[in-house]
């Protein structure tokens, strides 16, 4: 039997509940989550309906729109507020034919392996327009789960040349496993990781996670790009 192709919904349809949302929420974007988990029953349903496993559809769909939302964030405030800088994802760099600026790009951010030369997982990759140079990478996830040992090896990788060592890599998560809820003697393994190991830090949709300097509310991320872009670019 062929597959259903239609789609159950759509990033338009995504996009017009974030701007809903946004006029009447106090700018903490943590409502971004609350976004997906109401989605999440009805997409489900519509899936089933239209013969599609409603599970891994869902998974697959939400992943997907998720990142393209904090896409659709930070390119808002990168327009607003750094004409210097701009936004580009691993999917376009992976094009076999790549406009001159995304070639640049990819060849500033590529992890060499003897003679091949791959991609690190980069969702979301910041670079500076004039030169090339990537300034960060933020690989988005709705779960962690093993992501989080997945991004502290792409961030090992990156320091070990002298290309890339200074691309800042970071976590952006919903964190529907709550995985960085507990700290102390209940502090779990993958913010430990986040913690204590070479990943920049992280950025979490949720009201109920406590901060530190490397795990903090989503909307910390533009004071912190802001002092990123000064260090990186100059005033």
């Amino acid at each position: 039997m062929a597959k259903n192709k239609e789609s159950v919904m759509s990033f338009e349809n995504v996009l017009d509940i974030y701007k809903e949302k946004k006029r009447g929420t106090p700018i903490n974007f943590n409502f971004v989550k609350n976004i997906f988990d109401d989605i999440k029953k009805v997409y489900k349903e519509k899936a089933a309906q239209m013969g599609k496993d409603a599970n891994q559809s869902w998974n697959s769909w939400s992943g997907k729109n998720l990142e393209k939302l904090i896409t659709h964030i930070l390119k808002d405030y990168i327009i607003s507020t750094e004409p210097r800088v701009s936004i580009t994802c691993d999917d376009e760099l992976r094009k076999s034919r790549l406009e001159y600026v995304f070639d640049r790009v990819r060849r500033n951010v590529e992890i060499l392996y003897k003679k091949y030369s791959i991609l690190p997982d980069a969702d979301i990759v910041i670079y500076e327009k004039s030169s090339c140079n990537v300034i960060a990478i933020l690989s988005c996830k709705a779960s962690l789960r093993e992501r989080v040992a997945q991004a502290a090896y792409w961030k090992v990788k990156l320091l070990s040349s002298k290309v890339t060592e200074g691309i800042l890599y970071y976590l952006v998560s919903t964190d529907n496993d709550g995985n960085f809820v507990k700290t102390g003697e209940d502090i779990e393994r993958n913010r430990i990781i986040v913690e204590e190991g070479e990943i920049d830090g992280a950025y979490i949709f949720r009201d109920d996670v406590p901060e530190t300097e490397k795990v903090k509310h989503f909307h910390k991320i533009f004071d912190d790009l802001k002092i990123l872009f000064q260090m990186t670019l100059g005033k």
